[in-house]
Order: structure tokens, then sequence, then C-alpha cells
């Protein structure tokens, strides 16, 4: 039964199973050719338009000039590999050097746009360097650079690993600016030369370079003089790695004052430092103190600390008059002759041309037909409605049957496992991260063969929905086990590995507190305060409506 809330928009009307008319004349005319009806599909409401503009860009009817308009406008829709080589060639037709390395270096990693980048950098274009580098194509920068061109050599060789002939090349660019300088500083941390970093640092002017002399001059074990090179940077990072050295020796005192000024901000440190200084108000029994920070906690880390969650939508307010959704005949046509990316399409063309009730309702079309990841795509961008009434779209039970079966199976609230899953993979079972994470829970190889062996499962992919629900689902009870249930145990080591949370636990004392704070990398605490609000969020949402 469809809940009361946007999607109530959504009418599930009986359509016969067939193309749509706009789609069927397009198919008739792109196999015939027929540009004048190609042409008029250019004027018809909805995703057609971009079909008709790809194919008419590719037609020699036209002047290159106006297939150059029609391809760039299916390019930007689209933001495709293929549609941005296509741009690419017309670019470079027209003379436009410049404009087509551009367009190549979003077609990377197509072979056809990088055989093109380089053929336009041995003709002497030069923006070939940044497409190339954008696009990772960083062995290939290094075979069209000119020896003059040291500081792409220099970003290229660090990117590569390839750490001594990285840092070799980033001393010559020191040699020619203040950039290269501060870039030869970060090498030389990286590579623990804390000594040489320092005094490269101490000579470039600015609140980078002082945030990285401080991370030097901290390294050395120079704690004096690396809090006034934090302090001297500004920056929030620095600010945040000032307050952990001045706890840390003694000084909280004159931490107060900087933990106040980054929860009064709005870096990534703001609710980190709001969260500290309530647990500092807590120890020294500063009600004063304690009540400034909670009142300035959000998100996860204020469900954390007790404060209250999140409101559920006024659902009364959010019942809306049932109307047809923009475009949702024709999504469910196209879905229902199998043509789910050009359904996908046409939801987003819609989305983007009608108010947000409407764009809402589109989101809603999708999940009704379990295109859970589509539709999150298309509401990252949409504005909130009115009473918090795009919440249960924003945070949908994907894959219901699978999730509740999964977390019975192994213990879970279906709530938890679906606030991993959003955080993860914002329920794309084809999300991979760029570290080779994969799926929907997001599992890195040897994890997921090390899970599949204690299963005992052959032959299981992190791309199959039901594979990927039930390893997750396992993964986080074992978690849970090895954390005597201590939820952000569990999270961190989901995060940033069970090994790493339990010595970066240990080394606090186990003090769940000391831990969100002092551990090394600021990833898996930002990961714990997205969880714990998604799980929040969806036990607001649905513990009482399940």
């Amino acid at each position: 039964m469809l809940q009361r809330w946007v999607v109530a928009l959504v009418l599930l009307a009986p359509v016969w199973a067939q193309l749509p008319e706009a789609y069927r004349v397009f198919e008739l005319a792109r196999d015939a050719h027929d540009v004048g009806v190609l042409e008029r599909l250019l004027g018809t409401p909805g995703y057609v338009q971009i079909l008709a503009a790809r194919e008419l860009s590719r037609s020699p009817e036209l002047s290159p000039s106006r297939r150059l308009e029609l391809a760039e406008r299916a390019a930007r829709f689209e933001n495709a590999a293929a549609d941005w080589l296509w741009v690419g060639r017309l670019r470079e037709v027209l003379g436009d050097a410049p404009g087509a390395a551009e367009a190549y270096g979003l077609a990377l990693p197509l072979d056809e746009a990088e055989t093109a980048l380089v053929r336009l950098a041995a003709a002497g274009v030069r923006e070939t360097y940044a497409a190339l580098y954008r696009g990772g194509a960083y062995e290939t920068l290094l075979k069209v650079l000119p020896a003059s061109e040291v500081a792409w050599r220099a970003r290229a060789l660090d990117r590569l690993h390839r750490s001594d002939e990285a840092l070799a090349a980033h001393r010559a660019w020191a040699k020619a600016s203040d950039e290269g300088r501060e870039a030869l500083g970060w090498v030389l941390l990286r590579l623990g030369r804390y000594r040489e970093a320092e005094t490269v640092f101490r000579g470039v002017k600015g609140p980078e370079a002082a945030l990285g002399r401080g991370r030097a001059l901290e390294a050395l074990g120079r704690t004096a003089e690396a809090v006034r090179a934090y302090r001297a940077s500004g920056r929030p990072e620095a600010l945040w790695r000032a307050t952990a050295l001045l706890e840390r020796s003694g000084r909280t005192a004159e931490a107060l004052p900087l933990y106040r000024e980054l929860a009064q901000g709005d870096s990534p440190y703001a609710d980190d430092a709001a969260l500290r200084l309530w647990v500092l108000g807590r120890r020294r029994g500063d009600v004063t103190l304690e009540r400034w920070a909670y009142d300035r906690l959000e998100g996860g880390l204020a469900v954390l600390a007790g404060k209250e969650g999140p409101e559920p939508p006024a659902w009364d307010a959010c019942v809306v008059e049932a109307s047809a959704v923009p475009g949702q005949a024709t999504i469910e046509q196209l879905l229902q002759e199998g043509r789910e990316a050009w359904a996908v399409g046409e939801a987003r063309w819609w989305a983007a041309r009608v108010n947000p009730t409407g764009a809402w309702g589109v989101v809603g079309v999708l999940q009704f037909h379990g295109l859970w990841g589509a539709s999150l795509r298309l509401a990252r961008d949409l504005p909130d409605l009115p009473q918090r009434c795009d919440r249960p779209l924003r945070y949908p039970r994907a894959y219901p049957e699978r999730v509740r079966r999964e977390a019975a199976a192994f213990g879970l609230e279906p709530e938890l496992l679906w606030a991993v899953m959003r955080v993860e993979s914002r329920f794309d079972p084809l999300a991979e991260s760029p570290t080779g994470a994969k799926g929907l829970m997001q599992f890195v190889a040897a994890t997921w063969a090390d899970i599949a062996r204690r299963l005992g499962v052959q032959g299981a992919t992190p791309f199959d929905e039901e594979s990927a629900i039930r390893f997750g689902a396992f993964y986080l009870h074992e978690l849970l086990e090895a954390c005597d249930q201590q939820l952000v145990c569990a999270l961190a080591g989901y995060n940033g590995g069970p090994g790493y949370t339990r010595r970066a636990l240990d080394a606090a004392g186990g003090d769940v507190w000391d831990f969100l704070r002092f551990q090394p990398r600021d990833e898996p605490r930002e990961y714990v305060d997205r969880v714990l609000w998604a799980y929040a969020v969806y036990k607001s949402l649905y513990r009482a409506r399940r």
C-alpha cells in the first residue's frame, strides 16, 4: 500500500505495454535517418529530446556547428564519456583545440579520448595536460609532457606513487615557484622526512604552508612550536590538530577557545568540536559550557550524546491531493518495455522542469518500481519540502524484503542495515569507490572473500543485491559481537577496519568519546556521524510503521 505522503501522487493506473508514441516515432526516424522528424522531436517534452539531439549530432546533413550544439546538449544532460568524446571530435573539426581537449578529458578513460589527447598534445595544445591529469591518465601525461613542464610531471609522478622520481621532480618545481615549494613540503611530509619538510614549509607563506609546518613539527615532537604553527594557519584542520596537542599536553583550558571557534564555523569539524566541548564541559563540571555545546550539536553525534532524534514528517501536512506525476505514464510504459535507461532519463528530464512537489513525485515513481539508486541520484539535488515531507523519499526502505529477511537472520534492526547501505552506496548496486569497494555494502575484495569463506558461499559477487545485503548483515553482526554491541565501535570498524578501530579504542583506554576525538583519521568519525543520523531518521520514520 502506498504511503500517505508525496508518493500519494503516484497513481499506478493501468498502462498498455507498448512504447510511448514519441519514442516509437523516434525509433522509426532513427532507423530511417529521417532528419526532419528528429528535428521535430527536439520540441517534444521529455527525454526523447535528448535522444533526438544525440542522433542528429551524428547526421552529416547538418552543419558541423549545429551538430556540435546538439552534441553538447546531449552531453551536458547525460554526462556520459561517449557523448563527450563526440563533442571533442566536433570541437576539433571546428578548430577549437582547447575545447576539444576539455571534452576529451571528460571522455576518459575511453581509449579513443586518450589517443586524441596525445595527438593534441603533440600539436602543442597545453590544455591536454590538465585534461589527462583530471582523467587519471598519469602515465600518458608523463609520455607527452615536454621537459619544461616540471609542475605537471611532479603531480603525475606523485599520483603514481613513484616516490623517488616524484621527489626529484618536486625539487625542480620548487626552484620555480612558491607553489612548487609548498608541494615539495607535502611530499617530504608523506615520505616521513619531517626535518626537511619543516624547513621547506618555513620558507613559504600562507595558511596551507603553516598547516604543513605544524604537522612536521608535531611529527618531530616539537609540540609547542606545532601549536603555534597551527594557530598561525587558522585552517579548521590546523585548529583541530592544535586542540588535540593542547589536550594531550595537559593544556585543555587553552584548547577550549579553539574548540569554540571550530564549533561556531561551518567546516566539517564544527560538529566534532561541539561534541568535544560537550564532553569536556561534563568532565569539568562546567554546566554553562556543556549547555552551550549541547545546543550546537547536530546530526548523528547529537543523537549519540542523547539529544532528541530527528522529527518525523508532519504526516497530515504531507497528504496531498492525488494528481498525475509529470511524465509518470511515459516512465512506466518505458519500464514495461524494458527500457530502464530511457525511463530514468525521462524521470530526470521532468524532475528538472517541474515544481518541487512534482519532482519528488517523480522520485516516488522510481522508488515504486524498485529503482532505488536512480531515485536517490535524482533526489540529491532536489530542494527540501515543507514539514520534512521529502524525508521518506530521501530515506526509503530499499530492497525491503531482502533487508528485513537478512536483518532478522543476523539479529539486526532493519533500520540499521538501511542506514549503513544508504551511506555506503546510496542504494546503487553497481557502486564502486576509488579504493575498489564494490556494491550496495561497499566491500573490498579481501573482506568479501573472507566473509564468503565463513558463510560457505561460492561464486557470489558484491554487485549481486541479495548477496551484498546478506554479507553486509553478517559483517555488521560480527562487528557488533567483537565490539560487545558498542555501535560506534562496530560502525567505525565497518569503515576503517576492525583492526584499526580496536587499536584506536585501546589507545583511548576504551573510552568512546576519546576514541572519537583522538583517532588518527577523520573519515571513520565522519562515517559514524552519518550512519547514526541515517539510523535515527529511519527509526523516526518507520519504527512505529513496520
